[in-house]
């Protein structure tokens, strides 16, 4: 097992996680250049001494750093010479930094960085949004080392097989996401990757201080609870499904997390185990990040109930994820399968209550994004 793990900056983190089989660290300034994988304001404030700091710790304890430059979108920057030599000098600094490698979206970018560093790591971030084999296939001979699969193939075995084959071959990875709750086969993702990369920009928009696209993603889960067992997510109790195929690189996200909160997720993953709500160590943004933005404007009526779920992890049943391994998700609707519906009502608890879907259900309340914007305070 190789445990990649989101960093807070914290260097007590790294003290805390070494004892585990964490290879790496990722995480960026909290704006950037390019903008990256995280909005902005939701993260801590890294200057640079810090940024050398944390990465000095992190290689006193044999971890590498990997940097997150991994925006879905220059916004035609790439056309610009000026920047294109703002960002040459970026790369220089972060790798006089200490930077072991970066983890990128744009194959653009592999392209810049392979050209005055050839032998640096470069991992392809889930935002490449890779969900077929030749799109593995490209990606690794422009240069990758590691591949991070979008979070939907995470429960097709023969992609996730096969990516792990055709890896091997360039001697390379495949690496999944453990953690995230992103909808299964999000219609709002493509958005939301492109809200968090301006939101993270240097020139990006300011003053925003939550990302609409997660109030969408929680609408969905509200009307359907169901929607939480679809999502992607990856049980501690399930990676020997992946390691049996080749993949034992596993990605744990949740930059914007404590320190106990991150310590509690690696524990559990390295131990194989978590006895208690898998939302716990889960992202969960729809319940979390959704009902406290909502509170903010005294909106969260209808969505408070998110708070009130219970996912008993001790429930699930026997190898219940080798239901994937037979049954394709891809071309299937859930409306005829119904397999997660019936493990949600063996796994799903509401406010302590056997889980049911006879609530009302609502549209996302999309008059409420423009008050998703502050008058000057700091947020974060």
């Amino acid at each position: 097992m190789r445990l990649v793990i989101a960093t807070n900056f914290d260097n007590g983190l790294i003290e805390k996680i070494s004892k585990y089989p964490v290879k790496y660290i990722y995480g960026s300034q909290t704006e950037t250049l390019t903008g990256h994988g995280r909005a902005s304001f939701i993260l801590p404030k890294v200057d640079d001494e810090k940024l050398k700091e944390h990465i000095s710790v992190a290689h006193s304890y044999k971890i590498k750093f990997l940097y997150t430059m991994n925006t879905a979108n220059l916004h035609g920057k790439e056309y610009d010479e000026h920047f294109l030599n703002k960002l040459k000098n970026e790369i220089e600094k972060l790798i006089n930094f200490g930077v072991d490698g970066f983890i990128v979206a744009l194959p653009f970018l592999i392209y810049f960085i392979r050209k005055e560093h050839p032998d640096i790591e470069v991992s392809v971030s889930s935002f490449a949004r890779i969900t077929n084999i030749r799109k593995v296939e490209e990606y690794l001979q422009i240069g990758a080392n590691t591949v991070i699969m979008d979070e939907d193939t995470n429960r097709n075995f023969t992609l996730l097989e096969a990516s792990a084959k055709l890896a091997k071959k360039y001697n390379a990875d495949i690496e999944v996401i453990t953690n995230n709750t992103c909808l299964w086969s999000c219609p709002y993702k493509l958005t939301h990757d492109q809200v968090t990369s301006y939101l993270s920009a240097k020139d990006g928009v300011k003053n925003v201080w939550f990302e609409y696209p997660v109030l969408f993603c929680a609408t969905e889960v509200r009307n359907d609870f169901a929607n939480i067992i679809r999502m992607r997510w990856i049980r501690p109790e399930d990676l020997h499904y992946y390691e049996e195929i080749g993949i034992d690189r596993f990605k744990i996200a949740g930059r914007n997390k404590k320190t106990d909160w991150l310590v509690n997720v690696v524990k559990a993953y390295s131990e194989r185990e978590y006895k208690g709500n898998l939302l716990d160590i889960l992202s969960y943004v729809q319940g979390r990040a959704t009902t406290s933005a909502l509170r903010r404007i005294n909106e969260s009526s209808n969505y408070e109930i998110l708070m009130k779920v219970y996912v008993d992890n001790t429930q699930f049943p026997p190898n219940w994820l080798s239901y994937f391994k037979y049954n394709r998700c891809e071309e299937r609707t859930c409306e005829e399968c119904r397999y997660c519906d019936i493990v949600a009502e063996k796994v799903i608890k509401i406010d302590g209550k056997p889980f049911f879907q006879q609530q009302e259900k609502i549209r996302p309340p999309i008059e409420l994004i423009p008050r998703f914007v502050s008058h000057g305070e700091d947020n974060r």
